[in-house]
């Protein structure tokens, strides 16, 4: 498969210079039916795949080969080592480890210059604002939780400079997956795509500022641009000023949306109401043009592309180790799995607001809320419970004991160990399936009943949760059948008898 930056390339002279298909096979000099395959691809998703654990002879020596090419990067180009050299090397200093040919060296070689030599893309400033061009831009704001706490937040505006329209979406971060999730959530509800967009050399987008408008845009951020055809560009350092109109809509939308204050106690609800208020800003006069903005933006939205009808799933992949009590480290905040993968590899698909905690084969162990800020900690005790009904004397000194509702922590507090195994493992029963009010519920019925043992709270539980099915009445038919009378006769009985048998 071709880099990232070459299908670009070959995306931008068909899209955007019109270029025919032999016209990009001159100027690139790859094949007819490469070309075309790049120009009718449509999905760009990372394609994952289960990790094969398949053991090399050159493990031993992999960290010396990968050593050599890292110096390499800080020395003259001519002077950098070519796989036969490496080769070369080792058999001379580490003979008695050398166990492959020069293929098996020349293909690790290949392969780990891939990774330590990444090649630059470049980005275009416009120089006007036509139709079906946007602006993107991310701000703070602040917000009521539901206890009444203050918190900041982070505002993704994307604004349209042709008629003043703009959207606004709310995320916890500023990472590249609140980034893309943001626009992804605008151009799904526009059902159109922005052909170009104006980015600040924000870290969820670029890696490295080159000279002018080079920039080295995150892998990321490339597959969501080229999957959906947008032409990035960017501004200059500290020149905020080049994308003027969604900074001032960054201030107006704060002031008109944000103000009071707002509770927020779900931010997709949220995000549901702030398309509304956009959708009703829109239905007033623009500045200059002395009409409404929602006439202009439908010029906008004819100038716009198509949505690339397969989905793209924002999300960031990474490995991690478990430590003792396995539990992963992502960001700066740690995530529970189960006791199970304690110091086994795992990996994280992270969202923007969620981090899904996966093993080996990609099968989910537990999803949990995505944390922001430092030193968090979040646990999904679920599979957790069987460890604890293994030593139940240590179950009040852990924060699910504390999570507990009050009637729960009583009836397990009252009970003895052995007991007290059985019911924490009909509490793990219960959570699988619903939640921890269906259980209290179940054990509030149980003990109203007099009764205390983890059967009954068990058989408590599933009568409240499966549906009842109503006794339907006997139906009888219309005609009954009439049976036949019969006379009893006892002459046989008395002549067996020898005498009159008594009735």
């Amino acid at each position: 498969m071709l880099s990232m930056d070459d299908i670009k390339y070959i995306r931008r002279m068909h899209d955007v210079e019109g270029c025919s298909i032999r016209e990009i096979m001159r100027r690139s000099g790859y094949h007819y039916e490469t070309v075309k395959k790049y120009l009718d691809m449509e999905d760009f998703n990372k394609p994952h795949y289960p990790s094969k654990e398949l053991p090399s002879l050159l493990d031993p020596l992999k960290p010396v080969i990968d050593e050599w090419l890292k110096d390499d990067l800080k020395a003259p180009r001519k002077q950098r080592h070519t796989a036969k050299r490496v080769y070369e090397r080792l058999k001379d200093e580490y003979p008695d480890k050398l166990e492959v040919k020069l293929r098996t060296v020349q293909y690790y070689v290949s392969h780990k210059k891939k990774e330590l030599y990444r090649e630059k893309c470049k980005g275009y400033l416009p120089l006007n604002h036509p139709a079906g061009e946007a602006q993107i831009d991310f701000c703070h704001f602040s917000y009521y939780d539901n206890a009444g706490v203050m918190k900041e937040g982070r505002k993704l505006t994307v604004s349209f400079p042709q008629s003043n329209a703009a959207y606004c979406q709310i995320f916890h971060g500023e990472n590249q997956e609140c980034l893309l999730q943001g626009i992804k959530n605008i151009i799904e509800y526009m059902n159109a795509v922005p052909y170009r967009m104006v980015f600040d050399n924000l870290s969820a987008a670029v890696v490295h500022i080159g000279k002018g408008h080079v920039r080295t845009l995150a892998e990321g951020f490339k597959r969501f641009i080229v999957h959906y055809g947008i032409e990035a560009a960017f501004c200059n350092p500290a020149s905020g000023w080049e994308k003027g109109n969604v900074e001032n809509k960054v201030g107006y939308e704060r002031r008109n949306m944000f103000v009071p204050v707002p509770t927020i106690l779900d931010f997709k609800q949220f995000n549901t109401r702030l398309f509304e208020c956009s959708e009703q800003d829109m239905y007033r006069e623009h500045y200059s043009k002395k009409l409404l903005i929602s006439k202009l933006f439908e010029a906008d939205k004819k100038a716009m592309l198509p949505l690339n009808p397969v989905d793209f799933k924002v999300s960031r992949f990474e490995s991690a180790i478990a430590d003792k009590y396995g539990k992963v480290m992502f960001n700066g905040n740690r995530y529970s799995s189960s006791p199970k993968y304690a110091k086994e590899g795992l990996y994280l698909e992270a969202s923007s607001d969620t981090v899904t905690v996966m093993d080996t084969r990609y099968t989910i162990i537990t999803a949990h809320p995505r944390l922001y800020g430092n030193g968090g900690d979040s646990m999904d005790w679920l599979p957790y419970i069987a460890l604890m009904a293994r030593r139940p004397n240590a179950l009040k000194y852990t924060s699910f004991y504390d999570q507990l509702p009050q009637i729960w922590q009583e009836y397990l507090a009252e009970l003895p160990s052995d007991k007290k195994k059985d019911a924490m493992l009909v509490l793990e029963e219960m959570l699988r399936k619903h939640d921890i009010a269906s259980a209290t519920d179940a054990l509030a019925v149980t003990l109203g009943q007099g009764v205390r043992d983890a059967d009954s709270i068990l058989a408590s539980y599933h009568r409240l949760t499966n549906p009842k099915q109503p006794i339907k009445p006997l139906q009888l038919s219309d005609s009954i059948i009439q049976m036949p009378t019969f006379q009893p006769n006892n002459a046989k009985y008395d002549k067996l008898f020898g005498k009159e048998a008594a009735l």
